[in-house]
C-alpha cells in the first residue's frame, strides 16, 4: 500500500492531533467532518487526506469558527455547488473576525500591560521629589550601572515601571513623571507643558543626578522632549535612542494636521471625542506589519472619569506643541541620536513622522519589538533590544 493510501485508526489520529477519540466521533456525528470508511469489523478507517482535514477543523475551531461553518467548509455538508468558491468565502470572512478579534485583544493586552506597570510601580518604587520653580516633580531610581534616563510625555514611572525592571541589572534607570501627571505636583500658574519646558524639567533631574553627559530613551512625546534637550543641552547627552516621535510638523500631510489639531481642541470640553479622534487619526494602538494599514476607525468605550480629566490635560496642552513641535536639525545632528519604531507600527503616524526625521538627518531607522507602545507592552523584548543600542 502507497503512502497516500495508508490508514490509520481512531486512537493514532487522536494521539497525533491531540483530540480525544470521543471528541472525533462527536464531530463525525454533528457533521462537522465526513465519516471516514469502516473495515469489515466496523473500525474507522482515517486516510492521511482525512487526517490533514481534522488538522485543519482544529485550527478553525480554535479560532472561533462556528461549526456549521466548519461543516461547509471540510465538505461533511454537501450542498454547496461550488465548494472551492464557498471554502474562499468561509476563509476569508473568518479571517476577518480572526483579525478584528486580534485587534480586540491587542488592546486589551495593552491596557492589562500598563495596569500592571501601574501597580507594580507603587509596590516596589517610593517616589522622590524635585522642586521646580513652578512645580514639583516625582522620579525614581533603580539599579545600577551607567545613568539611564526613561523619559515620556505623556508616560511616566509607572508606564516605564517593566521596562525599568527590565534594564535595572545593567544601569542605574531612572523614570520621572513629567509635570501634570502621575504624583508630579502643580501649583497655580504652572508653565504649559511644551517640549521646550519639559526639556528644562529633564535638565534639572540630570542635573540632581549627575553633572556630566548620560543615556536617554525617549518614547513617543517623550523622544521629542530629547530632541529639544539635545538642542539647549547638547553637553548632558552621551546618546538618545528616540522612539517614535509623533511629529506631524514633519509630515506633509494637511488632513492629518488638520484633524489633530481639531482633537486638541476639543479636549477640553469633548475629551471622549478628543481621545477617539486622536486614536484614530494616531493609529498607535494597532499592530501594523509591512503590508497592512491602521484600520480607519475603530470605536472606543466611554472612558471612566479619571482617565477623561488625565485626556483634557494630555491632548488639551501637553499633545498638540508636542506633535506640532519642529526639531533644529543642524543642533540634533551634533548630538548622538539613534532612531527607532515599532515593527509593528507601519504605515502609522508616528512611524512616518520618525522615518520622515531619519531622512532629515540622514540616519537609519532602527525596527523595535512591538508597535508604538512596545517599551510598557513588550518590555523584556524591548529592554533586549535597546542594549545594543545603548553601548559605546
Amino acid at each position: 500500500m502507497s503512502e497516500p493510501d495508508e490508514l490509520f485508526g481512531i486512537a493514532e489520529v487522536s494521539a497525533w492531533i491531540g483530540l480525544a477519540p470521543d471528541t472525533l466521533r462527536y464531530f463525525e456525528r454533528q457533521g462537522v467532518v465526513p465519516s471516514p470508511r469502516r473495515d469489515g469489523a466496523g473500525r474507522r478507517q482515517y486516510t492521511t487526506a482525512d487526517v490533514e482535514l481534522i488538522r485543519m477543523l482544529v485550527h478553525l475551531r480554535e479560532t472561533g469558527m462556528p461549526l456549521a461553518d466548519i461543516a461547509q467548509f471540510t465538505g461533511a455538508d454537501d450542498k454547496a455547488g461550488d465548494p472551492a468558491r464557498l471554502r474562499v468565502e468561509l476563509l476569508t470572512a473568518h479571517h476577518r473576525r480572526v483579525r478584528d478579534r486580534r485587534e480586540e485583544l491587542d488592546r486589551a493586552l495593552d491596557v492589562i500591560t500598563r495596569k500592571i506597570a501601574d501597580f507594580s510601580d507603587r509596590i516596589t518604587s517610593s517616589a522622590e521629589f524635585l522642586d521646580r520653580p513652578d512645580c514639583t516633580l516625582a522620579f525614581g531610581a533603580q539599579g545600577e550601572g551607567p545613568l539611564l534616563f526613561l523619559v515620556g510625555a505623556p508616560a511616566g514611572r509607572a508606564g516605564f515601571a517593566a521596562l525599568a525592571h527590565e534594564l535595572a541589572d545593567r544601569f542605574t534607570v531612572v523614570t520621572h513623571d513629567p509635570r501634570g501627571i502621575g504624583a508630579s505636583r502643580a501649583v497655580p500658574g504652572m508653565a504649559a507643558p511644551t517640549p521646550e519646558v519639559l526639556a528644562e524639567d529633564l535638565a534639572a533631574l540630570v542635573d540632581r543626578f549627575t553633572g556630566g553627559p548620560a543615556l536617554f530613551v525617549g518614547t513617543s512625546g517623550g523622544a521629542v522632549t530629547l530632541l529639544e534637550l539635545g538642542k539647549r543641552h547638547p553637553d548632558v547627552v552621551g546618546r538618545a535612542v528616540l522612539h517614535e516621535p509623533p511629529l506631524v510638523s514633519l509630515l506633509d500631510d494637511a488632513d492629518l494636521a488638520g484633524r489633530a489639531a481639531a482633537a486638541f481642541e476639543a479636549a477640553e470640553a469633548d475629551p471622549q471625542r478628543a481621545v477617539q479622534e486622536f486614536f484614530d487619526l494616531s493609529g498607535a494602538a494597532h499592530h501594523t506589519g509591512p503590508d497592512q494599514m491602521p484600520p480607519a476607525h475603530v470605536a472606543l468605550p466611554e472612558l471612566p472619569v479619571a482617565e477623561l480629566d488625565k485626556n483634557r490635560y494630555f491632548l488639551g496642552q501637553m499633545a498638540g506643541p508636542t506633535v506640532f513641535y519642529v526639531p533644529d536639525i543642524e543642533a540634533t545632528r551634533r548630538v548622538s541620536v539613534t532612531l527607532c519604531a515599532g515593527s509593528l507600527s507601519h504605515h502609522q503616524m508616528a512611524r512616518r513622522a520618525t522615518r520622515a526625521l531619519a531622512g532629515l538627518l540622514g540616519l537609519p531607522l532602527i525596527d523595535m519589538p512591538g508597535n508604538h507602545v512596545g517599551a510598557s507592552a513588550e518590555p523584556a523584548e524591548f529592554a533586549h533590544a535597546l542594549g545594543p543600542l545603548l553601548e559605546p
